[in-house]
């Protein structure tokens, strides 16, 4: 009699589990063999290096994703509701509180660079503007084309001729798309990216280099002929060849690095300064090798997907002919996660933002060792 009770609800749990594993995923993720995260080495070992940084709270989550420094060291940056803020840098009193400059759109602010001493540009994710802190007008740059509209804009770096450069991270899981585009691209696993270049000649955008695996950061190397652009999820960073003999190759600059990889910036001390979102991910490391797994994950609530220990943000000092890590800077309690952008202020001191965190932080790092810089 009991089995004839239970017939009824477990038929349905049954019915339902099947329906539930024959409903399309939201997601086509494909197989990658990712490579066993690199063991700790003296130049990457976790420290508490970043316990001396000086910590701002500016806002909400996503505030300060991308930031950069003014000639005479203020430090602006961008808001989710499309806001310009500035901050004076330099003060050693996390209670400073920033002022507002301007509001460009009603979209999240990605991306800030500097194009002249009273320019920025900026980025939010369906389009490239321009701010002249002086007049305050605000110019729509680009939002790529008909064809091919800009999908998720994130950081830019400037070339001393005026051209704007820019990573455009998902084609696929853009602005427009009510997903969570940077976790879905994750686990995709396809290279749904690229880099584009403003020209301020014509005032057109054109490609530089596509299906790249969601470029999240960017910076123009010391010599001008190559840029050195992250690949967050596949752990690397590639350099891009703009100008010279080699322009239109891309190699690779560093792989299998011990975490996320997203802002870049040089110190111009010969180093490339690399923010560190979190470390590597067992969990991430098991979906890439096993779409049929992400497929059925990425169908369960939120609250049933396994989760990860709390994310701890760290930074790389890379030396920038060879690539090789020369030393980091660790926060081993995970004060500071999700770093973003990152740029270096006149005095060689570092600030960073975070991509969920709503802090900037302020960190004066100590002296390169001086162990040879050999691949």
């Amino acid at each position: 009699m009991i089995f004839r009770y239970l017939a009824i609800p477990l038929g349905i749990l049954a019915t339902f589990l099947i329906l539930w594993l024959m409903w399309p995923s939201p997601i086509d993720p494909v197989r990658w063999d990712e490579p066993p995260a690199p063991a700790p080495t003296e130049a990457t070992a976790p420290n508490g290096a970043l316990r001396a940084a000086t910590i701002y709270p500016v806002g909400g989550a996503g505030a300060a994703r991308g930031i950069t420094i003014s000639a005479d060291g203020m430090v602006y940056f961008g808001t989710p509701s499309g806001d310009i803020m500035r901050l004076r840098a330099g003060i050693a009193d996390d209670r400073v509180r920033p002022e507002h400059i301007a509001h460009i759109a009603d979209a999240p602010i990605f991306g800030l660079a500097w194009i002249d001493e009273s320019t920025l540009a900026i980025a939010t994710p369906a389009r490239l503007f321009s701010l002249n802190l002086t007049s305050g007008t605000i110019t729509a740059l680009s939002a790529g084309n008909t064809t091919a509209p800009f999908g998720n804009l994130t950081q830019i770096a400037v070339a001393g001729n005026g051209t704007i450069y820019f990573t455009d991270s998902s084609a696929r899981w853009d602005h427009a798309s009510p997903r969570p585009g940077y976790y879905y691209d994750m686990l995709e696993n396809r290279p749904n990216g690229a880099v584009y270049a403003w020209d301020p000649q014509t005032g057109e955008s054109a490609l530089v280099r596509d299906r790249l695996y969601f470029p999240n950061g960017i910076a123009i190397a010391s010599d001008g002929q190559s840029l050195l652009v992250s690949e967050s999820f596949r752990y690397m960073i590639r350099r891009i060849w703009i100008a010279g003999p080699r322009r239109g190759e891309v190699e690779v600059f560093a792989k299998n690095l011990p975490g996320i990889p997203t802002g870049i910036t040089l110190d111009g001390e010969g180093n490339v300064i690399v923010a560190m979102a979190t470390g590597r991910s067992r969990l991430l490391t098991a979906v890439h090798r096993h779409p049929g797994l992400t497929r059925v994950l990425i169908k369960l609530p939120q609250w049933l997907r396994p989760s990860e220990p709390r994310p701890q943000g760290f930074i790389l000092r890379l030396n920038e002919a060879s690539g090789r890590i020369g030393d980091s800077f660790h926060d081993p309690d995970s004060a500071i996660n999700y770093l973003s952008g990152i740029t270096v202020d006149p005095g060689g001191v570092l600030w960073f933002g975070s991509a969920f965190g709503g802090v900037i932080g302020r960190f004066a790092p100590p002296e390169p060792p001086e162990h040879p810089a050999a691949p």
